[in-house]
């Protein structure tokens, strides 16, 4: 029973590490796995990834594009790479009315000029943490063990309800009730002759 305890000490002490690992500051582009609709948008979103950010009240993975064309009602970014190196040019989906803040003030992409670097801010719909991941694995590790501790306790508890109750007095009374009958009997019989 110690060791089981030892055993969920230990696995709890993992778990708090981990929760604590999974804390926006501690997270890295490294910690997150992007979903097939970020890499639709961007098939590189995974080396465009330059940082994972607190901003009003949530956690972004946060990317860097220059506007570099504009024709008509599209719009092409080339975005930073982790690495320091510039990616193709990318067609965006984004509509010419989409607002981002240059400044802290909104302004309508239309209007951001070619060669303006923008920052680009991906929730967590499309990514996933590989950390909490993880978390999540200990966590059904430990509540596979503590289930496993409860189901070996009840078969000893059933084993100790099931033992045999042949070890008691009554087997020892029966052997020797046959064995002064046998005596009795051979008595009566070595009488008769």
């Amino acid at each position: 029973m110690k060791k089981m305890n030892l055993k969920y000490g230990l696995a709890a002490l993992l778990g708090l590490g981990l929760s604590a690992n999974v804390s926006a500051a501690d997270l890295t582009c490294n910690d997150i796995e992007f979903t097939p609709e970020a890499f639709a948008a961007y098939q590189y979103a995974d080396k465009a990834c330059l940082d994972v950010v607190e901003r009003d009240g949530g956690t972004y993975a946060k990317f860097t594009a220059t506007k570099v064309f504009s024709p008509g009602v599209t719009t092409f970014f080339q975005f930073t790479h982790n690495d320091g190196t510039k990616g193709e040019r990318h067609k965006s989906d984004l509509p010419r009315n989409f607002q981002v803040r240059l400044g802290g003030k909104p302004v309508n992409l239309s209007n951001v000029d070619e060669g303006q670097v923008v920052n680009i801010y991906v929730g967590p719909e499309f990514w996933v943490s590989r950390l909490a991941v993880e978390e999540a694995v200990v966590e059904e590790i430990v509540e596979a063990a503590i289930v496993e501790e409860i189901i070996e306790e009840e078969i000893e508890e059933e084993m100790a309800a099931e033992l045999p109750t042949t070890a008691g007095p009554l087997p020892w009374l029966a052997l020797f009730g046959s064995l002064f009958l046998i005596l009795g009997g051979a008595l009566r019989f070595s009488r008769k002759q």
